[in-house]
């Protein structure tokens, strides 16, 4: 471990990789995390795809307390086009062999927020291969005080730099997606931004009624929300130094039937008094939270809150 003077998050970055040994590079930032044997995962599937130059895969964003929140929903299979458009590759969730960060000329220290994207279109422009593994690997503690969510003037310039200069873009077409979705994880907002959250959340549910579209589903949720469809899965590590005693579950519709499988084991039938589940459990430090709920009389439902008691 190492501190010393640096100009920022990206330089510290920069300078961390600088100073250590080994074939892959990732990084954690301090409110993140990864789920358990994770490491050794990627470093096997490095090993057995000598082709490839980045890895990465599916992340969840967790309350302060580790609690499940969702998955980080922007995920999908690499598409060079459309990362210079969008930033799908969750930065936890990511591994670089060496060989090809430096390549690349590393991380840009002079960036403030979008260091990672950047890194990811350069190469992305050098035709660096990626694989996706369809497989959470980290957790990312979601907050209105996390640096992502400032909101800050900076990162959306930041956004448009990456934009302009690898995809040509003439405009910031990523703006409006990006500034709804920190609106929709803003707790409480100003007259103003429940205006513009209004608008921006019209026009997305205009464009998929025009589009037509089938649910786009992540583990059984449809991004972006907490609808499920059919069956969800839930996953997360915990990591508290108290063991989860009972798992809460919030969901609409209530005062129904849903079954609920912890780690593949058989289906168990609870009933959603007032909307809500209370499920005896027993998950210590460094376990994988693993289960999945469907509603037998709803081929749509919502789970909107997930919570626990400790002991």
């Amino acid at each position: 471990m190492s501190s010393g003077h640096d100009l920022g998050q990206a330089d510290a970055i920069y300078k961390g990789i600088e100073m250590v040994d080994g074939d892959i590079v990732a990084w954690l930032n301090a409110d993140d995390y990864y789920f358990p044997h994770i490491l050794e995962k990627i470093s096997r599937l490095f090993a057995e795809h000598p082709e490839v130059d980045i890895i990465y895969g599916d992340a969840v964003h967790v309350r302060p307390d580790g609690m499940f929140l969702s998955y980080f929903p922007g995920i999908e299979d690499f598409n060079r086009s459309r990362l210079f458009k969008s930033c799908y590759l969750c930065q936890p969730a990511c591994f670089v062999r060496r060989k090809a960060y430096e390549e690349v000329g590393g991380v840009d220290s002079s960036l403030i927020y979008t260091m990672d994207w950047d890194l990811w279109c350069r190469l992305a422009r050098e035709e660096k291969r990626f694989l996706r593994v369809n497989e959470p690997m980290a957790a990312v503690r979601y907050y209105q005080g996390t640096k992502t969510l400032s909101g800050d003037k900076t990162r959306y310039e930041e956004i448009w730099r990456i934009q302009r200069i690898y995809g040509g873009f003439k405009i910031p077409t990523a703006w409006p997606g990006f500034y709804w979705f920190d609106l929709a994880c803003k707790d409480k907002k100003t007259f103003s931004e429940k205006v513009f959250f209004s608008l921006l959340q019209g026009a997305r549910l205009l464009k998929k009624k025009i589009e037509g579209s089938k649910p786009d589903l992540i583990y059984g949720f449809q991004r972006w929300e907490k609808k499920v469809f059919g069956a969800c899965m839930i996953q997360f590590p915990w990591y508290g130094e108290k063991a989860v005693r009972e798992i809460i579950l919030k969901m609409r519709p209530g005062e129904t039937t849903y079954l609920i499988s912890f780690a593949g084991s058989r289906p168990e039938a609870f009933i959603a008094k007032r909307g809500e589940i209370r499920m005896p459990v027993y998950f210590e430090k460094g376990s994988i939270v693993n289960f999945s709920v469907s509603c037998p009389s709803s081929p749509a439902w919502e789970l909107y809150k997930l919570s626990c008691e400790l002991g």
